[in-house]
């Protein structure tokens, strides 16, 4: 009885996660829609009422950035093309249309090549999902276990030392495993980067209206946020070179 009356109380408790599901693939394909209408502003206004509600996945993220591209946003489709891609980084269409599309931006400075260790490590943590990784790397962990059992159990020598070895080996690649979660995560949650949303920005030396001016910034730069002050950041370029912006021309990553 007791067991049935938990089904029950599971079954209810769902209809709202059902629910919400429902409704917002039902956005969805509202959205969807409209943008093979050529209804593109009210397609971006559902997309961004989508967004609003926390749901995330690169298919929301790309099918927003490609609506903003067809309304000439720039550095929101920018911005929306590298949300699609830090979820799913390899995929060609998104990364085809996000070069398309940085092709629009003025004056775009040059990127500082990642060394090639490092944009592997990148692309490897990246491939799949966090909860992937996270579940490889307790698989690892508990087939290292055993075999750490089975060294003990063991009564030849020779044995001893093969499977000491494995569980070496596995330990190991519980460990890389845990490492490419982490940094996944990490990467995920960092929000120390952002793209420039407004056309024309004068980047200022400190963070004070009536500082130097230092150069020119456009819409669809990609920036690292170094600090914050007030309603200020100091960013960095791609090519190294540092300034300071109001937070209102950027949208964070």
């Amino acid at each position: 009885m007791k067991t049935i009356l938990s089904l029950i109380l599971i079954i209810i408790l769902s209809f709202p996660a059902f629910s919400d599901t429902e409704t917002i693939e039902q956005q969805l394909k509202n959205a969807n829609r409209l943008y093979a209408q050529n209804e593109f502003k009210k397609a971006a206004e559902l997309y961004e009422q989508i967004i609003s509600e926390k749901y995330k996945s690169s298919e929301l993220f790309f099918n927003a950035a490609n609506t903003y591209y067809r309304l000439n946003e720039t550095g929101k489709a920018i911005y929306y093309y590298e949300k699609a891609k830090m979820l799913t980084p390899n995929d060609n269409d998104i990364n085809y249309n996000l070069q398309l599309a940085k092709l629009r931006v003025e004056n775009l400075p040059p990127e500082v090549p990642v060394i090639f260790p490092v944009r592997i490590f990148r692309q490897i943590s990246l491939r799949i999902s966090a909860e992937f990784w996270a579940y490889l790397s307790v698989f690892f962990f508990a087939v290292f276990l055993s075999f750490l059992f089975l060294y003990f159990t063991a009564k030849n020598s020779k044995s001893k030392k093969i499977k000491l070895l494995t569980a070496i080996i596995i330990l190991f690649f519980s460990s890389l495993t845990f490492v490419f979660m982490h940094y996944q995560v990490s990467f995920l949650n960092a929000h120390n980067q952002a793209i420039v949303v407004s056309k024309e920005i004068k980047a200022k030396s400190s963070p004070d209206a009536s500082a130097n001016n230092l150069f020119k910034i456009y819409e669809g730069y990609k920036v690292k946020i170094e600090n914050e002050k007030g309603n200020w950041c100091e960013i960095v370029l791609t090519d190294g070179k540092k300034a300071w912006l109001k937070k209102e021309n950027l949208m964070i990553l």
